[in-house]
């Protein structure tokens, strides 16, 4: 049986701007931000934030009411973290600043998020 996660909560490690570092850390721990699903999703993101936007959205500028409506899903616990990092990304909301987004592209291409024990 895992630990319970005693972590920082998303909201926090969003308004400090720590979350592309504290998933860096934290992954392959009892402690891990994301599960696997989660760090592919992530990587996804990482490589092409306009491609994956356009993918949830069906266009790479999704506009405000979009926004507004998957931070409602998220607050409803209707999307997943990395989701919400995506509708947000490049807004005043932005989850992971693009030099968060360029430090987890460079631990991924380093062999950082592989998969996790269960």
């Amino acid at each position: 049986m895992s630990e319970p996660y005693t972590g920082p909560s998303a909201r926090e490690m969003i308004a400090s701007g720590t979350l592309a570092k504290e998933v860096m850390v934290r992954h392959g721990s009892s402690q891990a931000i994301f599960d696997d699903a989660n760090i592919a999703e992530l990587r996804q993101f990482v490589q092409d934030p306009a491609a994956t936007r356009a993918a949830l959205y069906g266009t790479a500028d999704p506009g405000d009411s979009d926004v507004q409506a998957m931070i409602k899903k998220t607050s409803s616990g209707g999307c997943t973290l990395v989701q919400y990092a995506t509708a947000v990304h490049g807004t005043e909301q932005a989850a992971l600043s693009d030099d968060d987004v360029v430090a987890l592209r460079a631990w991924f291409a380093n062999g950082g998020g592989q998969a996790q024990e269960s």
